[in-house]
């Protein structure tokens, strides 16, 4: 049953954490009001930025009063898992859309995917890469991923045998999916979006995929798991890792071949840069 007729329409929860992206945040906030599906409100969750990303913050819930702009409370941990927790809290809608503070929202997005909402069904769209907004370049029209999933976690399986993935704010998130799911791990630095979209899917009815959605991936300054800068975000991605066999006991097929893919990608790196972790870790990299 469709979650809403033509007369309803439902809120939309944009959830953005940010740190230090007073040069980019702007870019992002202008896709999120550009959006043609009007009924949304967008929660900027400050993980206390040093450069002046309140400043522009703030100036942004002026110019759009469905914007509002916090910061994380001190006592809690840092993070973007942390902020997206905090923006959880304070969200009041029927869907979550997740959104990193230097990514972009084609202004179709959120309109093309709610011809299909519908309670407890993930939706996903394309995707592309991008370095600035002139150049949305290396745009992603073919993924084996780019299809419907009666079994929500054979999206996983997916990934895994195709070396593929969505990023965060290709989906569009029922609340009550959301609810179910629990809230983002925030000991994960590295990697949380992958354990938290598995506990996703393990509450989804089933993924569809409309072909019309379309969002933009930053690369320039972006932290992936193909650069373990610091101790702790290998650690991290360690940590994920355990989470996600955790996650998937019960679909050992599944957990094979994705979580399989995610060592195959991340022990060489580990080996090379952290070798004692790779160590005490030794019982992980089994078969991989």
């Amino acid at each position: 049953m469709k979650l809403f007729n033509s007369e309803m329409k439902p809120l939309v929860s944009i959830i953005i954490p940010t740190y230090n992206r007073a040069h980019l945040i702007g870019e992002t906030l202008d896709s999120v009001i550009a959006q043609t599906y009007k009924n949304w409100e967008c929660i900027v969750v400050d993980d206390h930025s040093t450069d002046n990303t309140s400043q522009v913050g703030l100036e942004y819930t002026i110019k759009d009063e469905r914007i509002t702009f916090v910061k994380r409370p001190k006592g809690s941990l840092k993070g973007a898992a942390s902020c997206r927790n905090i923006g959880l809290k304070n969200a009041k809608g029927d869907f979550v859309q997740f959104l990193d503070s230097d990514d972009l929202l084609a202004p179709d997005k959120l309109e093309v995917q709610f011809k299909y909402a519908r309670k407890e069904i993930l939706l996903t769209g394309k995707w592309g890469y991008f370095s600035s907004r002139d150049h949305l370049e290396r745009f992603k029209y073919k993924q084996r991923s780019y299809r419907n999933f009666k079994a929500p976690l054979k999206l996983l399986s997916c990934f895994g045998k195709n070396d593929e993935f969505f990023p965060l704010h290709t989906y569009l998130i029922p609340m009550e999916v959301i609810k179910k799911a629990g809230k983002w791990r925030e000991d994960l630095g590295n990697n949380d979006d992958a354990e938290y979209i598995s506990r996703i899917l393990r509450n989804t009815r089933k993924v569809k995929f409309v072909k019309l959605a379309r969002v933009f991936y930053r690369v320039e300054g972006k932290s992936t798991l193909s650069g373990f800068n610091t101790y702790e975000n290998a650690l991290s991605a360690v940590k994920s890792l355990r989470y996600l066999e955790y996650n998937l006991s019960d679909y050992p097929k599944i957990k094979a071949r994705y979580v399989g893919n995610l060592k195959a990608n991340i022990s060489k790196r580990i080996k090379a840069s952290y070798p004692i972790l790779y160590e005490q870790n030794a019982d992980l990299w089994i078969n991989n």
